[in-house]
């Protein structure tokens, strides 16, 4: 049975270098769709204006959605803590650098933790949050469903939990559901594999019996690389696109992904399109 999945387990080196590939072939700007988070944060919610807010970021990545996040609140507030969960040492060295950069950080007291989120939760830190995010981490943890449980836990009254995911609804999305279902294990547990979705988070919070709001942004994914054998950019982006490294080594699975990708994407002035469409998902802890 051929293998998918698992990019970031077989190489954080090749999964940093697919996702600067991914990057790069995003039609919207990296600046506009960080910028995008601002609008998302209901600030207002969280605790009194003026008062102390404290913040936990879950696989905060190198940082740039995070200060997004952080200059949003900090228009309400006076000073605040952020405690920031990323196992990659590179990542969090790209966060301080743009932190040292950047003296409007100055009122933000930030708490470095090089984990992992199922290694940080094992903790039990008793620590209660007004802001608890994972900006497209889940993909990446071992159970969602316990994460998001753990999250929710460290969450005070009155707080949010902001989440973001590739929607199903996209073609990209999509994608993952013909990988899943062409070469599956047979147990169709896809929370056991790759491809998850903000129809996860989703469930898990109806379930739980919890409210939330949604909002999506849709982009193009410039994927004409793809279809270049001699393309070193298009490789990478294909192993992003399916989670998958050197996928382009595997005949059978690059076959099923060139053509689902020419079925379902647009070309316009000779760049083939696919669309992703992004879902933060904001759920709201009520005061008990």
């Amino acid at each position: 049975m051929v293998t998918v999945g698992g990019l970031i387990e077989h190489s954080q080196e090749r999964y940093l270098a697919a996702f600067t590939s991914f990057v790069a072939a995003l039609e919207t700007s990296q600046e506009h769709y960080r910028l995008s988070y601002g609008s998302k944060v209901p600030d207002s919610t969280l605790c009194e204006a003026g008062t102390d807010v404290r913040v936990l970021g879950i696989g905060s990545g190198s940082g740039g959605i995070d200060i997004v996040i952080l200059k949003k609140l900090l228009q309400r507030h006076n000073s605040m803590y952020n405690r920031v969960v990323e196992p990659s040492e590179e990542m969090i060295e790209r966060y301080k650098t743009l932190v040292r950069g950047d003296t409007s950080l100055g009122a933000v007291k930030f708490d470095w933790r090089q984990q992992t989120a199922e290694e940080y939760f094992k903790t039990k830190e008793d620590t209660k949050f007004h802001l608890i995010h994972a900006v497209h981490v889940l993909y990446h943890v071992d159970d969602p469903y316990a994460t998001l449980r753990d999250m929710w836990e460290q969450l005070a009254d009155g707080g949010c939990m902001l989440v973001a995911m590739e929607s199903d609804k996209s073609d990209w999305g999509n994608l993952g559901h013909k990988l899943k279902d062409t070469f599956g294990q047979g147990d169709h547990d896809h929370l056991k594999r790759s491809f998850r979705m903000s129809g996860d988070v989703k469930q898990w919070l109806d379930t739980a019996g919890i409210s939330y709001v949604t909002a999506e942004d849709e982009n193009n994914i410039n994927v004409t690389e793809c279809f270049k054998e001699d393309s070193e950019a298009g490789r990478l982006l294909l192993d992003f696109l399916t989670n998958t490294p050197h996928v382009t080594n595997e005949p059978q699975i690059t076959a099923v992904v060139l053509e689902y990708i020419r079925c379902n994407s647009s070309v316009v002035d000779d760049r083939i399109l696919l669309k992703s469409v992004n879902e933060v998902i904001v759920a709201f802890k009520k005061c008990t």
